[in-house]
């Protein structure tokens, strides 16, 4: 054999190349487990509380409509929004009073988890808490008719916010014509 020739040319078939690396499989598989590592660490380092004013607006929010919505169908009856505390938490009720007496409509709770409560109306702030609760009226056409927290007259014709403050913000408003949202009053 002469060493001029080179390597034999079957030679390249017959090996076996040295292959290094991952396969896609493998890949796809790691970083399938690196995504459930990272959701698993991301909602442990946000608390619960982090939640609680936005759960506490919501709530806000749907029974201010369904005091509206009951005021409307009540034309008869005196409707008001109740906001206060109540053994640790906050109590939201939505209340007819009538000639037969005062019932309560809705009524949920809201842990209180760290979180406050301020009335703003105009320039008047006002924080709600065991000694201060919050009541709206609603007039027969569904518009917000008085409001007041604790011996405080409100000034409904500016809409009365609510924010809700603890390891995040969020607030609410209910305009002069009684529908709520969330936002500040404009």
């Amino acid at each position: 054999m002469n060493c001029a020739q080179g390597p034999d040319p079957t030679s390249y078939f017959d090996a076996t190349p040295d292959v290094s690396g991952f396969t896609i499989v493998e890949l796809i598989a790691v970083l399938l487990l690196l995504g459930i590592l990272a959701t698993t660490a991301t909602s442990r380092m946000v608390s619960a509380n982090a939640y609680a004013p936005a759960l506490v607006c919501d709530q806000l929010i749907a029974l201010g409509r369904l005091a509206q919505q009951t005021a409307l169908t009540r034309q008869d009856a005196m409707v008001s929004l109740d906001v206060d505390q109540d053994a640790g938490a906050w109590r939201l009720r939505v209340q007819v009073a009538s000639g037969a007496g005062t019932t309560t409509a809705r009524e949920e709770r809201a842990e209180i988890r760290n979180t406050g409560v301020v009335v703003i109306n105009g320039a008047q702030t006002a924080s709600l808490g065991p000694s201060a609760s919050l009541r709206l009226t609603f007039d027969g056409l569904g518009n917000l008719n008085t409001g007041a927290v604790a011996a405080t007259n409100l000034n409904t014709s500016l809409g009365v916010g609510i924010s809700v403050t603890g390891d995040t913000a969020a607030s609410v408003c209910i305009g002069s014509a009684g529908h709520a949202f969330r936002g500040a009053c404009s």
